[in-house]
């Protein structure tokens, strides 16, 4: 498995977040899930796979390293396969907040010359909107939804990449964050691979990260931390899991249910010791 080490030792994975993850959880013989804490979930694996395939998927449409890909879900599983889809191919992932408003979205998407957009079904119909207002000239879909290609599309055909190798990817990937500036354009900030990889490093020491860890991702988290939080998470076994809501009752409920170990926000903290 292709690797990167920092000084002080340790590894880290190479050429996009989850570069050699699934390699990583297959010699280890699987171990991980990630879900969203309403459904259920997806082995690492199997959530590794989905994203190499979906990448291959991307580089058969035509999709470069450098090209941005925006995303547009809810905190869940398909929000990270789109990020990570994006980042594995040698992209550049521009994940939309739902609390912008529209001109912030155009905005955004305009600025950054976006071209695609992955998209959860119930937010399709906006997904469309945005990319008949701005440069997107396609929109992926997480379900069948007129005038979108369904991500389905992506992982066919099985195990074809068409040339493409999830562990040698250029080191062109990111992950864009952006502000909403009143009466200006959104100011957006590029957070390039190396940024991000000096952020998993910081998190896998900090938090101690295991395979017997559950993590929570959570709306109150910057996307810079939530990506990177899971990727460590993952790269270490550990289980993801994503909850949605802004109730706190619901998200504390939650934490419980999954029995989580670490949660995202504010930032990533230790809320209890491994479950062995």
């Amino acid at each position: 498995m292709d690797l990167t080490r920092f000084p002080g030792g340790g590894l880290a994975p190479i050429g996009s977040l989850t570069g050699g993850l699934l390699d990583r959880l297959e010699r280890a013989g699987g171990c991980g899930s990630v879900s969203d804490h309403r459904r259920p979930s997806l082995s690492g694996t199997e959530f590794a796979s989905t994203v190499e395939r979906a990448a291959a998927g991307l580089s058969r449409r035509g999709l470069r390293p450098d090209d941005v890909v925006a995303v547009l879900a809810p905190v869940s599983t398909a929000r990270l396969i789109s990020v990570y889809t994006a980042m594995a191919v040698g992209g550049v992932a521009l994940p939309l907040e739902l609390t912008s408003d529209i001109d912030t979205l155009i905005g955004v998407l305009v600025e950054t010359d976006a071209r695609l957009i992955m998209v959860t079904p119930e937010l399709a119909h906006l997904a469309l909107d945005l990319s008949e207002r701005s440069r997107v000239r396609q929109v992926i879909s997480f379900g069948a939804v007129p005038e979108t290609t369904s991500f389905s599309e992506l992982l066919r055909p099985p195990g074809d990449r068409g040339g493409y190798d999830p562990a040698h990817v250029l080191f062109n990937s990111g992950l864009i964050g952006y502000a909403a500036v009143p009466g200006e354009a959104p100011r957006t900030v590029t957070h390039p691979y190396r940024e991000l990889a000096w952020h998993f490093r910081h998190l896998d020491t900090g938090l101690g990260l295991s395979r017997h860890d559950t993590v929570a991702l959570e709306n109150g988290m910057t996307e810079f931390d939530r990506s990177v939080l899971a990727a460590a998470a993952l790269w270490n076994g550990a289980s993801v899991v994503a909850l949605s809501t802004d109730d706190e009752a619901e998200t504390r409920a939650a934490l419980r249910s999954h029995g989580a170990t670490v949660r995202g926000a504010p930032v990533p903290t230790r809320i209890g010791p491994p479950r062995r």
